[in-house]
């Protein structure tokens, strides 16, 4: 069987920051396409790298379909949607997948952010056949590849997605921040427990299932945002420390980790630091799987 190819267009988070710090991983923000042999493109996160996918996919004579996937719903990873070409080109046809808001479907979300207040083009104007679908957490198949989504620790409705296709899985996890803060710098000072409190004594279970979300995949590409002295001045922003990526991947025992959602301050030595960091981290546990940082236009086979 053809391998699954996964090519990354957008790897960073928060805000694009193009420029000389961030040339050789790349500036865009989160956007994934994954390729299932003889079905139609998958797109994880509709970031500012998602332009670039959809100028490529102009170049093709013939009719474009694919699955988009959005995490959530911040600035990082639909701020591209607009501006992807191929959605405003009659004949394709992109189907549109992500959770609905309290009191606010899929579709009116997508839609104002292209609100002439913002954006001079309405939704409404995409020439292609643009659907919306609400998906919630569990199993869905979608042109025989096996989709799960389950909520992560981020602020709103955020999905981590696994694709299974072929005996093969791929699992996106964009954003996501440990459920126990035992990963900061110095300890966290104790606090008071309230009677709400008391109703989160299921917090480990929930990082129990994180485990088994994830666990054997083929392929990580998780969340490293953070040093642990940086993640200590941001806990409950929803991302996570090197530290805590390395440790759920041994612990799901993945065959390959890719670092994702690179910090904007962070240039491209810096990301090297956190790669050699965690690199030196997976051998402490001694588990040696590959491990690299996301890049702007590599290709992974699996």
């Amino acid at each position: 069987m053809d391998p699954i190819k996964i090519k990354f267009w957008g790897v960073r988070g928060s805000i694009p920051t193009p420029g000389p710090r961030t040339l050789r991983y790349g500036g865009n923000t989160s956007c994934v396409e994954i390729t299932f042999p003889g079905i139609p493109r998958f797109i994880v996160d509709a970031g500012s790298g998602i332009r670039e996918l959809g100028k490529e996919l102009l170049a093709s004579p013939n009719p474009e379909k694919g699955h988009i996937f959005l995490s959530h719903f911040h600035w990082d990873h639909i701020q591209g949607l607009p501006f992807f070409k191929p959605a405003f080109k009659p004949g394709n046809h992109f189907i549109i997948y992500g959770s609905d808001e309290p009191n606010v479907d899929l579709t009116k979300i997508i839609s104002m952010q292209m609100d002439p207040i913002y954006f001079p083009v309405a939704i409404q104007d995409m020439g292609a056949k643009v659907e919306f679908q609400s998906i919630q957490e569990g199993t869905i198949d979608i042109d025989g590849v096996e989709v799960q989504s389950r909520y992560m620790n981020h602020p709103g409705y955020t999905f981590g997605f696994r694709f299974s296709h072929g005996g093969k899985s791929v699992v996106y996890i964009s954003d996501n921040e440990p459920f126990r803060q035992e990963y900061t710098q110095s300890e966290v000072q104790p606090k008071t427990v309230t009677l709400e409190d008391r109703f989160e004594s299921f917090v480990d279970n929930k990082e129990e299932a994180l485990i088994e979300f994830i666990a054997g995949a083929d392929l990580l590409i998780h969340d490293t945002q953070y040093f642990p002295e940086e993640y200590e001045q941001r806990v409950t922003w929803g991302h996570s420390p090197y530290t805590y990526t390395v440790d759920i991947a041994v612990k799901g025992q993945v065959k390959q980790l890719i670092l994702f959602h690179h910090d904007p301050d962070h240039d491209d030595a810096t990301v090297d630091k956190m790669v050699d960091l965690s690199r030196e981290r997976l051998r402490k546990h001694n588990y040696a799987i590959p491990c690299n940082p996301a890049q702007e236009g590599a290709v992974i086979e699996i």
